[in-house]
């Protein structure tokens, strides 16, 4: 960390930061304050309301007990202002996507170094053939009683999960079975990723419409 205070991720990449290609260490940590780990990761690519991070095979996975070297790749979400990020995980050698794992989290905040967000302990994986199962629902409500979680953190979590559930029933990405390569041209694919422009873009009746995007803040 640097000592600057946090800001919300929206605000920061309205301003342009963090710029893509700069390393960007994830600093995660329970509501009560105590960090349960950091993680290295590097800025892919950012838009106003979307930054995607790739973790490199090799990466250090710090926490209170050692550092260990993660041996996937990922490709890693972040919707600005939303109560979530997904994480694809992809097989290092191969590329073939693992699965898709979804924290919900309090909206990410970056101090010009770190981003760093609450994990609420909830969370949903999908499957690369579209299976989801929610996990952890008991310590979400668990945490919730003993360290007070107020109504909107509450209401943030849950409405959170319901979104990425209805994201990837509709396979909207990057809830996809695309292997990394894929993934990672869709993310770079020109300055509107993420973004609604285009006729295929913004077209929610058909396949391709859903297909053409990445998920945005706004969905």
């Amino acid at each position: 960390m640097t000592g600057a205070v946090p800001r919300p991720l929206a605000e920061a990449l309205r301003s342009g930061q963090p710029m893509a290609g700069t390393p960007l260490p994830i600093a995660v940590r329970k509501y009560d304050g105590r960090q349960r780990f950091v993680v290295e990761t590097v800025t892919l690519a950012t838009t106003p309301t979307l930054l995607v991070a790739r973790g490199e095979v090799g990466r250090r996975f710090s926490t209170a007990g050692g550092t260990a070297h993660l041996m996937t790749v990922t490709l890693e979400y972040f919707p600005a202002g939303r109560w979530y990020n997904v994480l694809s995980y992809f097989d290092a050698a191969t590329g073939a996507l693992e699965r898709h794992f979804c924290n919900i989290i309090a909206p990410a905040a970056w101090d010009g170094t770190t981003l760093s967000y609450i994990d609420l302990d909830l969370d949903l994986v999908v499957s690369p053939a579209g299976g989801m199962t929610v996990e952890d629902m008991g310590d979400f409500r668990r945490n919730a009683r003993r360290w007070h979680y107020p109504a909107a953190v509450r209401r943030g979590a849950l409405a959170a999960l319901r979104e990425l559930r209805d994201l990837a029933a509709r396979g909207v990405p990057p809830f996809t079975a695309e292997p990394l390569a894929v993934a990672e041209a869709r993310v770079l694919a020109g300055g509107r990723m993420g973004e609604k422009g285009t006729e295929q873009e913004t077209g929610r009746d058909g396949e391709d419409g859903e297909q053409g995007r990445v998920m945005t803040s706004d969905e």
